[in-house]
């Protein structure tokens, strides 16, 4: 089996801006007058049905900028998924990756980029930035009826968008209004009636602190202060002296790994003791490094509110992968965006498969097929053969059940996580059914 997989840095991309956009341009007057083309229509046709080399995958990752620590870890989570998918790759072409950098360029030109210089089939992880190259990746779709776009961040993406041969973004974990709902209903199992929630001013985290804000005053907690900060700050000091003044019960912070540890050793150095609730990004071991082992210890309780996992024929399997790779240096087992890139990289392998092609009007139907209705299935290898048997399948994974709305939003575990030395412990569940109620009511 080969592996292809590279990599290219920022420095790399040397295409002026003028050529790409010139080039956009092109490519959406294309669209524009083939509405009724592959992408539009049922059934997919030209070279996304015909092909026969290399499925091609762009991932948009990041390895500078705010979450610069996440890059090489996610590379080998996407890695390692790929090379058990390549054992026995859908329509027997295996995934070919290239991981590029978008924190310092911007996910629209890194995402650009790979669709026409590249021609990759899969776009991998659109996200925080999809709405400022929307109108482009539509009228590419709508011409070449691809590329399929799973993402794994594609909960900072609007729910309404997503799940049609048009726009084929499908998530791989929860949206991250609802991982945010949970962090306030484990506020509120720890007793709180008053919240204060930061936010640093990021797409996602911003979608998150609304959820949150909207989801405390729906279930009755008191929410006293409300705090916008700016990303990849040496000197959090004048919010936590706000957040002293309002005195919450417990303090909600959604931001990067680096920048929640920052906040949460500050916020000990100023003597304060709080019970404070951060977002999956704290799951890093960055953020324990910036937080201090001292200053986790001072405070009344720091959790993480995230995804969870329940023991299972899928966590098995998953946990021998894992710990069995190079990529436990990175994270354990238990980290969700490690089994997350592997239940979404799965689901969309066995989805083109059962799709026959890598058509975007093709695999948009094939992903929800493949998630429910069928013979229960907990891992690719088991999926790909009940496929070839002419099987209908029903993937559960790591996350739980996999199973998607009309727009491609897929629901999940949730659990509450926290550091200990360095050991990330699940050290409770949180209701999904109230999780999932509480996200459709703000979000309406």
């Amino acid at each position: 089996m080969k592996n292809t997989a590279r990599f290219r840095g920022a420095k790399a991309l040397t295409v002026g801006m003028s050529i790409l956009l010139a080039s956009a341009c092109a490519s959406g007057s294309a669209g524009s007058d083939n509405e009724a083309g592959a992408g539009a229509g049922g059934g997919g046709g030209g070279e996304c049905a015909e092909g026969d080399g290399p499925i091609t995958v762009g991932h948009l990752n990041y390895y500078t900028g705010p979450f610069s620590d996440v890059g090489p870890f996610f590379e080998a989570a996407v890695d390692l998924a790929v090379e058990n998918i390549n054992e026995n790759p859908p329509l027997d072409r295996e995934l070919e990756v290239i991981h590029d950098d978008i924190g310092t360029v911007g996910e629209a030109q890194v995402a650009r980029n790979f669709l026409q210089r590249e021609d990759v089939d899969i776009l991998l992880d659109p996200a925080h930035e999809y709405s400022s190259y929307r109108e482009f990746a539509r009228d590419y779709v709508a011409e070449n009826d691809q590329p399929l776009m799973p993402s794994l961040h594609g909960g900072s993406i609007p729910a309404d968008i997503g799940g049609t041969a048009e726009e084929p973004i499908f998530r791989g974990q929860a949206m991250d209004t609802a991982q945010a709902i949970a962090g306030v209903l484990q506020a509120r199992e720890a007793g709180a009636e008053t919240v204060a929630v930061v936010a640093t001013q990021i797409a996602g985290s911003q979608l998150q602190k609304d959820a949150a804000v909207a989801a405390a005053e729906e279930i009755g907690l008191e929410v006293v202060q409300v705090i916008d900060v700016q990303p990849e700050q040496p000197n959090y000091r004048s919010t936590i002296s706000t957040i002293a003044s309002a005195d919450p019960d417990a303090l909600l912070l959604f931001s990067q790994a680096e920048d929640g540890g920052t906040m949460v050793k500050q916020a000990a150095e100023a003597g304060l003791s709080l019970t404070i609730i951060g977002s999956t990004e704290w799951l890093q071991e960055a953020f324990a490094q910036a937080a201090t082992q001292s200053a986790l210890d001072q405070h009344e309780a720091v959790w993480i509110a995230g995804l969870g996992t329940t023991d299972s024929p899928a966590w098995d399997a998953w946990q021998e992968m894992w710990e069995s790779s190079d990529a436990t240096e990175f994270a354990d087992a238990s980290n969700s965006y490690a089994y997350g890139y592997y239940d979404l990289l799965n689901v969309t392998a066995l989805a083109i498969e059962a799709a026959g092609s890598v058509c975007a009007s093709d695999w948009v139907e094939a992903m929800p097929e493949v998630t429910e209705g069928g013979t229960e299935v907990h891992t690719y290898e088991e999926g790909i053969q009940a496929l070839r048997d002419g099987e209908d399948i029903d993937y559960n994974g790591v996350s739980g059940e996999y199973e998607y709305t009309d727009t491609g939003v897929v629901g999940s575990l949730f659990g509450v996580y926290e550091w200990a030395g360095d050991s990330l412990e699940q050290v409770t569940t949180v209701d999904e059914s109230e999780v999932l109620e509480l996200d459709t009511t703000v979000s309406q």
